[in-house]
């Protein structure tokens, strides 16, 4: 397997860094599409979902002769879906959607690759429960940039040797 420069769990650890964060105590962040895992039962909760991974620009190289390797990389936008539950809901949406779009949350994302790229307003998508309760609900989409390099073997010549060969 070909070393990858930002892996999804390293993506999911940095935004769920964000979230909890900027997220009232106790709030629980979870990473979606899990099977038999129940919803979080904290009064506050959101979940991340992967959607996307869009190529932003073309692939480069950097070639490391020293190590017989090579980088290809590709500048990447990486969708996500948040969803935040609970009491407060839309004034934390409003929270996640306000830092993402400030340099704080470039700051706050800068050491892990990632940077914010853009976030839409937060829609209210209510849930109806098994208890067939309404349970608030506020989606986000945001996306993520990140330069993702795979690390690919390489050959190089560092000498090259000539001889004249005469033609007749």
């Amino acid at each position: 397997m070909m070393p990858i420069s930002l892996t999804d769990e390293q993506a999911f650890t940095a935004l769920r860094g964000f979230l909890l964060d900027v997220l009232p105590d106790g709030a629980e962040v979870v990473q979606g599409q899990d099977n038999r895992v129940p919803m979080p039962t904290a009064p506050v909760f959101v979940v991340m979902t992967a959607l996307t991974r869009q190529q932003m620009a073309q692939t480069t190289h950097d070639y490391r002769p020293a190590d017989n390797q090579e980088d290809v990389a590709r500048s990447t936008g990486l969708m996500f879906q948040i969803d935040v539950y609970g009491d407060g809901a839309a004034d934390n949406a409003q929270i996640i959607t306000t830092l993402l779009r400030d340099a704080w949350g470039g700051a706050f994302l800068k050491p892990s690759g990632l940077a914010p790229l853009y976030c839409e307003d937060p829609t209210q998508m209510p849930l109806l429960t098994g208890e067939q309760q309404y349970l608030a609900r506020w989606t986000i989409k945001c996306a993520l940039h990140a330069s993702v390099a795979i690390t690919v073997p390489a050959q190089f010549a560092d000498s090259l040797v000539t001889t004249l060969q005469e033609v007749k």
